[in-house]
């Protein structure tokens, strides 16, 4: 058989994936295959999207008119004979108004519930979203959801869909978007750029992309916020207050006709007197700290990124994906503040005795700065042997962080002492304020290699009998210097091996049980060997049974034991000063210092789920799916940083809350613990559909004999979608510590400031969209949770109130208003508003008080944002 005739090569595309695999340092020799070549005839369970050799690419955006016809896009053996649930075509993709794939799964998975779905391209699994996470939505022919439970198949967890994303067959495009949100309470907002390079030819495909962002600093005094009562009253231009007992200077006294507790001092005046002081007397200066406090720091985060895929031959795909970020945040906690100790022997004092003169420094706001260095590149080759499928697949990881934190030095005896022949009352005073820095660094790296194979093992009278098997060994290490110069190095090796099978039960050619439908079992263990750290065992098994054509019923038991991250045992130590905290045990509210980082003796956590769902789809014309899934979680030894104070908290690790003689809390230990067991049950239900609201267009008449000239494209017709859902938490309980009593979530217990778990928790969605052009409106609602606070003797209880936020997007397809304009086709405009009534959260306690640190402005800063987006594809 002689060699298949090439395509005409397309220049820019060529140039695009030289660069490309210049810049994932991938080197590929594939003779007989070039990247516009027609693809060859691929194995049965190997998708073919090739288009026609005469089919030129598509750009979205460009001319809607022309159609490209495609075969039947494959997908692999194991899903083969399993029907979607759902279908998302091009214009449904549309009504969700976002950017890129990534994005668009996010949405997706959210509204069904799903946890960890698989995800495949072209009917083929993927190992890494970063193959396709970052191309623009407009590649899209269609995404198929899969039935729950299909996960497990291509080896994820039970209970789980898999979704696969359809690819347009040609596609060449240039995506440019830019974005600016507002707080509508001014005071913050957020810039973003996007750039988005793509082609796709077949199976052949590439993506570039460029981010960039920065929002703007959010401080204090940038919202109604009741400042917190200071213990001293600091003040950059100064505040005279008594060294011991409650009256500055008898002198003084005397002259105001009353004791003097303070004296606000006035700018300016480098020799004052006693009569000076008295337009002072009794009266404070404002420390103004709120403007040097920061309710959300700076953001400049930037990103880019590459990813793509290659058919080396019929049977062998490689796709790789790169990429490298860089993100700084700075934030602020306030001025360096200090008492000054003036004795009255000082020669430009007019008191008569010892004073304290309370001073901030604006010129030295307190910063946190934290720069954040990534980068990542992953290969994966797929091969498909008839009905088998082995993927190789590597990965390589590392990640910077340095930050570096300002702190008050220390001040021996509480204040500073000034020399007798020095001007306490001249500027540049607050600049004795010692000041220093807390430097910290951390690199974390991962290297992978992974090997799976899947394919069926022999043939059963109901089908076929499918194994999956698989070795992993992940290389992870952590090297960090703390904020006090001791190093810190952490080294592990994971070796993982796996196995599965799927038996189907009903269905195939055993018609004895033709009535039941089909069903199949699955089964996967694996383990995990540490080395010295340890062995990790995990199962899953599942059964999916399919008894209509339009009903399905899933159940599903898993064991899973993870591996603690490198960053969780061995991160550096963090110390961060003027916290603001809420202490359960007194109410108060206060600054303290924190300690955050790694804890060496954490024990792995063990998750156990059970799930049962039920999924109906009755009405396939509208799209209509009902979901029910029922949720059985038990965590042991739970991992995750000590959370804010509760009560239950505070008694489990008194050790981490150090408090100073006046019984006042001054510090906390954060860093990650473990908490004994938690146990839960949920029950989510959900609904949706969508109606057209308009007639569908007649069908197009048939071609005429070597007729191929552009056909006109029907218009888009005007469809409501629907989705809701809610879920009902039936039960939580968590055990802190063995020996402690049980803690209940759902009736005033927590183990962390923030209440207890919402029972009943509500999100729905309604869309009206008609074409590019739509209206979404979101609404989610978190009911209302308890907290017990205080002590036996004095007991007290925070009720956080239910809140409910609505979201608002209109979206406009320029090309479609504006017929006819070359520069609106392709693009896009959007204006979102998030949380359009501005409700927050109210907490208060048993007296109806809101304690200073649940300030709405605390729990949500920026309330209510306006967002304009405009997009343009080229």
């Amino acid at each position: 058989m002689g060699r298949r005739a090439r395509a005409p090569r397309n220049a820019a595309g060529e140039t695009l994936w030289s660069a490309s695999m210049l810049a994932a340092g991938v080197a590929l020799v594939a003779p007989g295959s070039g990247w516009a070549q027609d693809a060859a005839a691929t194995a049965t369970s190997a998708p073919d999207a090739t288009p026609a050799p005469d089919t030129p690419a598509t750009k979205p955006g460009g001319d809607d008119r022309q159609i490209i016809v495609i075969g039947d896009r494959a997908i692999i053996a194991t899903l083969k004979n399993i029907e979607p649930e759902q279908s998302y075509d091009a214009q449904r993709v549309a009504s969700y108004a976002v950017s890129t794939v990534g994005e668009l799964l996010d949405q997706v998975r959210a509204e069904n519930g799903d946890d960890a779905p698989s995800i495949l391209i072209n009917g083929q699994p993927v190992n890494d979203l970063g193959d396709i996470a970052d191309f623009p939505v407009e590649v899209i022919e269609r995404i198929d959801a899969l039935p729950r439970g299909t996960a497990t198949k291509v080896g994820g967890p039970p209970g789980q869909r898999a979704y696969n994303v359809v690819l347009k067959p040609a596609v060449r495009s240039m995506t440019l978007t830019g974005s600016r949100e507002m707080a509508s309470a001014d005071g913050w907002g957020n810039n973003k750029g996007e750039v988005l390079l793509t082609w796709i030819k077949g199976q052949d495909r590439i993506n570039l992309t460029l981010r960039a962002a920065r929002s703007d600093p959010l401080f204090e005094s940038d919202r109604a916020i009741i400042p917190l009562a200071e213990f001293t009253p600091f003040a950059a231009a100064g505040n005279i207050i008594p060294q011991f007992g409650t009256e500055i200077d008898p002198l003084l006294s005397a002259l105001a006709g009353r004791p003097v507790g303070t004296v606000a001092l006035a700018g300016g005046n480098s020799r004052p007197t006693l009569t000076d002081m008295l337009a002072g007397a009794d009266k404070l200066n404002p420390s103004n700290a709120s403007q040097y406090r920061s309710l959300r720091g700076t953001a400049e985060p930037y990103d880019i990124s590459i990813a793509g895929n290659k058919r080396l031959a019929p049977w062998l795909t490689l796709s790789f994906n790169g990429r490298l970020g860089w993100t700084e945040n700075v934030s602020q906690s306030g001025l360096p503040s200090a008492r000054f100790n003036i004795a009255a022997a000082n020669a430009f004092t007019p008191f008569s005795q010892n004073v304290l003169l309370a001073l901030n420094d604006p010129a030295r706001p307190l910063r946190s700065v934290s720069t954040s260095t990534s980068g990542s590149l992953s290969t994966t080759l797929n091969a498909n042997f008839g009905a088998w499928r082995l993927t190789t697949a590597a990965r390589l990881d590392e990640r910077n962080r340095r930050s570096a934190s300002d702190r008050v030095g220390s001040i021996g005896g509480g204040s500073i002492a000034i020399d007798n022949g020095t001007n306490p009352f001249a500027a540049g005073l607050a600049a004795l304020i010692p000041v220093t820095q807390r430097l910290s660094r951390t690199d974390t790296f991962t290297r992978q290699i992974t090997h799976d194979a899947e394919g069926p093992l022999l043939t059963l009278p109901t089908g076929d009998l499918r194994l999956r098997a698989g070795l992993w060994v992940v290389w992870a290490g952590l090297d960090g210097i703390d904020a006090n110069g001791t190093a810190r190095r952490f080294r592990r090796r994971e070796t993982t091996t796996k196995a599965g099978v799927t038996i189907p039960l009903f269905g195939g050619e055993a018609s004895w049980l033709a009535g039941l439908g089909d069903a199949d079992f699955s089964f996967d263990i694996g383990r995990t060997d540490l080395g010295r750290h340890g062995r990790l065992d995990r199962h899953t098994l599942g059964i999916d049974w399919n008894p209509l054509a339009w009903l399905r019923l899933s159940a599903g038991k898993a064991k899973d034991s993870r591996a603690i991250a490198p960053e969780l045992i061995a991160s550096p130590t963090t110390v961060t000063e003027n916290v603001r905290y809420f202490d359960p045990l007194t109410g108060d509210t206060v600054d303290l210092t924190t300690i955050s980082g790694g804890a060496a003796n954490l024990r792995p956590e063990q998750q156990r789920t059970t799930t049962l769902s039920v999924t109906a789809s009755p009405l396939s014309a509208y799209n209509l799916q009902l979901n029910a899934i029922y949720l059985v979680t038990n965590i042991i030894d739970q991992i995750g940083a000590l959370p804010p104070p509760s009560s239950a908290v505070v008694a489990a690790f008194p050790d981490r809350f150090v408090r100073d003689t006046n019984g006042r809390l001054v510090l906390v230990d954060q860093r990650t613990v473990n908490f004994a067991r938690q146990h839960s049950r949920e029950l989510r239900g959900s609904v949706g559909f969508g109606i057209p609201l308009s007639a569908a267009p007649p069908p197009l008449a048939p071609r005429k004999p070597g007729d191929t000239s552009p056909r006109p494209a029907p218009p888009p017709r005007t469809m409501l979608q629907v989705q809701a859902a809610h879920t009902v938490l039936l039960e939580a309980r968590t055990v802190i510590r063995d020996g402690l009593p049980p803690v209940d979530l759902l009736n005033g217990g927590a183990i962390g400031i923030g209440g207890g778990r919402q029972r009943n928790v509500t999100d729905a969605s309604v869309t009206l969209t008609q074409g590019g052009t739509g209206l979404r409106v979101g609404y989610a609602r978190r009911g209302p949770s308890s907290l017990v606070t205080g002590t036996l003797t004095a007991p007290d209880m925070l009720t956080f109130g239910a809140v409910a936020q609505v979201d608002v997007k209109a979206f406009v397809d320029l090309g479609a208003l504006f017929d006819g304009s070359k520069l609106a086709k392709g693009g896009r405009l959007t204006m979102a508003i998030d949380n359009v009534t501005n409700k927050r959260q109210r907490v208060t306690d048993l007296s109806g008080a809101t304690p200073t640190s649940f300030q709405p402005a605390y729990l949500d800063p920026v309330g209510r944002t306006v967002m304009f987006e405009l997009r343009k594809v080229f």
